[in-house]
């Protein structure tokens, strides 16, 4: 169930940024989802790799190998449908939990202005 790993934002994170189109390696989608700022800190590409292999083979992503370039081989991803309904069951989630948040933090403010 998807509500249940909530605290891991690097499986939405992935099918989201694969989910704009374009295929993508690893470091790709490291260096992009770094950049998205999601963490206070740089996320571990272990798990990055972790969480890849574990969504191909829920049927979630696709990957093929690129030998086009210069340099080693690297394993592209491609988001499936399955992949893009489970990126809309976290968007869900993520919506009501953000939702819940923010009336946590005006609920807050409002209760640290009576101070």
């Amino acid at each position: 169930m998807v509500a249940g790993r909530l605290s891991r934002l690097i499986e939405p994170a992935l099918l989201y940024l694969l989910g704009k189109g374009e295929a993508a390696h690893g470091y790709d989608l490291l260096a992009r989802l770094n950049a998205m700022g999601l963490t206070e800190t740089q996320v571990d590409p272990g798990a990055i790799y972790r969480a890849l292999r574990q969504l191909e083979a829920e049927g979630a992503v696709v990957s093929a190998w690129d030998t086009s370039g210069g340099g080693p081989a690297r394993r592209n991803y491609e988001l499936t449908d399955l992949g893009r309904a489970r990126l809309a069951s976290w968007v869900t989630v993520i919506a009501r939990r953000a939702e819940a948040m923010s009336a946590f933090v005006d609920d807050a403010r409002r209760l640290l202005d009576e101070n």
